[in-house]
């Protein structure tokens, strides 16, 4: 059995990583576990990670600290809605989306570990 604590004071213990400074995924105080296909974890961190898509199932995001603003882009265009703590989003499968957290932000993401992609480009400047 595994037991994370993420009560808001272990998460408020969390150091925040400037993904302006890394050059990969950086290493979190709760290890990465699987969850029913999933590769899950906590991500605590200021600035914008790459573009994701995720092709085997929906992606869930719950914000534990911190809010980020999560863009995923559609066929009617991209939406853009602002998380903050409490809040669980939910990425449909297939669809590209990006995070920024000017101020900081600490979540647990559950991603599928199947049909995955990043690019730090943008998809929609980018044929496909």
């Amino acid at each position: 059995m595994n037991v994370f604590d993420l009560s808001a004071e272990a998460v408020a213990r969390m150091p925040r990583v400037d993904l302006a400074t890394v050059d990969r995924e950086p290493d979190s105080l709760v290890p990465p576990f699987d969850f029913h296909g999933c590769y899950c974890g906590v991500a605590s961190f200021v600035g914008q990670p790459p573009w994701e898509l995720h092709d085997g199932g929906d992606e869930l995001l719950h914000v534990l600290a911190g809010e980020t603003e999560l863009t995923v882009l559609g066929a009617d265009g991209e939406e853009t809605r602002r998380l903050k703590a409490g809040e669980v989003a939910i990425v449909p499968q297939g669809r590209w989306h990006r995070n920024r957290a000017a101020t900081g932000v600490t979540l647990l993401f559950m991603t599928p570990r199947e049909g995955g992609a990043h690019s730090w480009e943008d998809p929609r400047s980018t044929p496909q």
